[in-house]
């Protein structure tokens, strides 16, 4: 079977899981419709002129902010994804049986993953057509290669902090406290609601570490100002180098973790 009918697989099972749950889903779109107008009436507050540091990103603070959670959510998402289905096939007892099962083990990854991903990609999307379509944010400008070739990278990045998390549950058979300390941290400093610029000097210093920073910085610049891929390099550069040293490291943790879980006989415990 080739990995595109591996990851069908893998999608057709998550979605016939997630109808007998469809209030679930509701409740996601709703969530949305939510907090879309609650960051337009927060934005009224907020004028142009008043704030100095939205002027990079064209002063309109509901632009920014909406950007900023929608593309949180994602990123947030292609982190803890895999642990989530992982643990979950641990208390259900097929994680074994997945894990025997011919498909390698990124496939195995990107497979537990693909569903949660995608879901929170819809979201994405109503978020930025709730704001375009109701809100009136104008995109004529916008950059889209140079936003979604930030956003490719910066969900790369994030899923292999997934992995790490992954590899975490696989080992000691527990929810993984990294995920949700690594995303909190991201919410503080990475500028999803706020510029990093407004934060005290130290921290606007340790931000630049996280990458949601950079990934947020490009990805508003490409959109609300139409950045070329020159104005952006910097930010892509500092993605691409994440991207290069975690991959990598996570991909060899992950199987590491799976070798272990092997080997201690521990992939049908929970």
């Amino acid at each position: 079977m080739s990995v595109l009918n591996q990851l069908r697989a893998f999608l057709r099972r998550d979605y016939l899981l997630a109808s007998y749950s469809r209030l679930a889903l509701t409740w996601q779109v709703f969530t949305v419709v939510l907090v879309a107008p609650t960051l337009y009436y927060l934005g009224r507050l907020i004028r142009p002129a008043a704030s100095p540091h939205l002027a990079p990103y064209g002063g309109d603070y509901f632009a920014f902010a909406i950007l900023g959670v929608a593309l949180f959510g994602l990123l947030a998402a292609s982190m803890a994804a895999a642990a989530a289905a992982i643990r979950q096939e641990q208390m259900v007892g097929t994680l074994e049986m997945l894990v025997a099962a011919p498909v390698s083990l990124p496939t195995l990854a990107a497979g537990l993953s693909l569903w949660s991903v995608l879901l929170a990609a819809a979201q994405t999307f109503l978020y930025l057509t709730l704001g375009v379509v109701v809100f009136g944010i104008d995109l004529g400008r916008a950059n889209l290669a140079g936003a979604a070739l930030a956003l490719l990278l910066a969900v790369a990045i994030f899923a292999a902090v997934g992995l790490f998390a992954a590899a975490f549950v696989l080992v000691y058979r527990h929810s993984d406290p990294f995920s949700s300390i690594f995303a909190g941290l991201s919410a503080l400093l990475g500028g999803v609601l706020y510029p990093p610029s407004v934060l005290p000097p130290v921290l606007r210093l340790v931000a630049e570490f996280v990458p949601l920073t950079h990934a947020l910085r490009a990805v508003r610049l490409a959109v609300l100002e139409g950045a070329g891929l020159a104005a952006l390099r910097r930010e892509l550069l500092v993605l691409l180098l994440f991207a290069a040293v975690l991959l990598p490291l996570a991909g060899v943790l992950f199987r590491g973790a799976v070798q272990y879980a092997r080997r201690a006989g521990t992939l049908s415990a929970y």
